[in-house]
């Protein structure tokens, strides 16, 4: 018996992510200075403030050692900057700079593009209401994984 992929929460979740990210490769190029990881950690900062390396490696789903690579390049662009954590002096944090807000603002413009691509044929109404179950799963998910 096949499975009815398209039909599975994961799947769609997972095609859904796979296909905003080749699209946002492809429309990046032409306005956006920075690859979609780069971009990605941008997105993790501006959303979750200054955080560790460790917990934006947590965030990206890459090894500490790929985000440390990875911020290294975008601290050489001035992207971002490493400064000390105010509450443990033996770690750094990881802060977005004027640059990057620029930039994360060409991204987000990006983003509405492929929003308004993959929305089109939704009403406003049904567009709110996906936005507003995907949120809810979110914080389901959120509650159980980071216990």
């Amino acid at each position: 018996m096949k499975t009815q992929f398209d039909e599975r929460f994961g799947f769609l979740v997972s095609d859904v992510g796979r296909l905003v990210g080749k699209r946002f490769d492809d429309l990046a190029r032409l306005s956006v200075d920075l690859t979609r990881a780069q971009c990605r950690a941008l997105a993790y900062l501006s959303y979750y403030g200054d955080i560790n390396q460790a917990r934006l490696a947590d965030l990206l789903e890459v090894a500490p050692i790929s985000a440390g690579r990875l911020l290294d390049r975008m601290e050489e662009g001035g992207w971002i900057e490493r400064v000390n954590n105010p509450r443990d002096r033996r770690e750094n944090q990881i802060r977005l700079t004027e640059k990057a807000e620029r930039s994360l603002d060409d991204a987000k413009k990006v983003g509405d593009q492929i929003a308004a691509e993959g929305l089109s044929g939704l009403s406003e109404e049904e567009t709110k209401q996906l936005i507003t179950l995907l949120q809810k799963v979110r914080a389901n998910l959120t509650k159980i994984v980071e216990r």
